[in-house]
């Protein structure tokens, strides 16, 4: 009867649902090994002898257990030796072992996340993934630009602003609300650690360095969701023994074990 065949549609339907949501919580749960792992192994990573944009992508490498050659070159390497080999006149560049070139933060991330189980296969959850890697990308861009040409106590004036009930507040009190709602555990999306808690780590790690000046040190105090991110990112076992190897590492980096 046509209701039976209904019943049975659904039923078959249901069953592939699960299924499908079994082989995505299996390949989101564990790295892959796979002919694309294999040829990323060897690959070299060129950035500048500092975190910056290739921090996130050193973790990734590293929580996933893919050998690479971290190249750190000098500035003055950098615009007469180095710029005119890169795609976009940037920096990181990841340098495959068959000669492909990748550059772009975020596309090499993706593409050492995906090997490394730490990028989602559901479609939704990578979405939102990639939606607080673009957050974080605008977070700095949102310091950087506080209090721009400005005198320097001007400029520092309107960063401490900016952090502290501007645009740049503003920003990470999204990122906290959108953590608390789609994640859990340390975790921004799921229950898993992924590229996006890689980049606001590094990121927000980067924000009060230091190197941006007149961003308090207590930018991110107030922000539960994110601080929970920076604590499980810091103390990931991969991420401390690798930054336990870095002698000249920005403190920052090592306090967040302690939020």
């Amino acid at each position: 009867t046509p209701r039976y065949c209904e019943l049975v549609t659904q039923e078959r339907r249901r069953n592939w649902t699960d299924a499908t949501k079994t082989a995505q919580e299996l390949l989101w749960n564990h790295p892959r090994t796979t002919p694309t792992m294999t040829a990323l192994a060897g690959s070299e990573l060129t950035y500048f002898p500092i975190a910056g944009r290739a921090e996130s992508i050193r973790l990734a490498f590293k929580i996933g257990g893919i050998d690479f050659t971290d190249t750190r070159i000098t500035f003055p390497e950098w615009k007469d030796k180095v710029k005119p080999t890169t795609p976009w006149g940037g920096l990181p560049m990841l340098k495959l072992p068959d000669g492909t070139v990748i550059a772009q933060q975020r596309a090499i991330l993706r593409l050492i996340s995906k090997q490394a189980g730490l990028y989602p296969v559901d479609p939704l959850a990578a979405a939102k993934v990639d939606e607080l890697m673009d957050a974080a990308e605008d977070l700095q861009t949102k310091v950087n630009a506080a209090g721009q040409g400005l005198e320097q106590a001007e400029k520092e004036a309107k960063r401490k602003e900016a952090c502290e009930s501007g645009v740049v507040f503003d920003l990470v009190k999204k990122m906290d609300e959108y953590i608390a709602k789609n994640g859990s555990g340390g975790c921004s999306v799921g229950d898993k650690i992924s590229c996006a808690d890689l980049m606001i780590f590094t990121t927000s790690c980067g924000v009060i360095s230091g190197m941006f000046d007149g961003v308090p040190a207590t930018t991110f105090d107030q922000f539960k969701s994110v601080q929970a991110v920076r604590k499980a990112v810091a103390n990931h076992p991969a991420v401390k023994a690798y930054h336990d190897t870095i002698s000249d590492i920005n403190p920052m980096f090592i306090k967040a074990r302690d939020l």
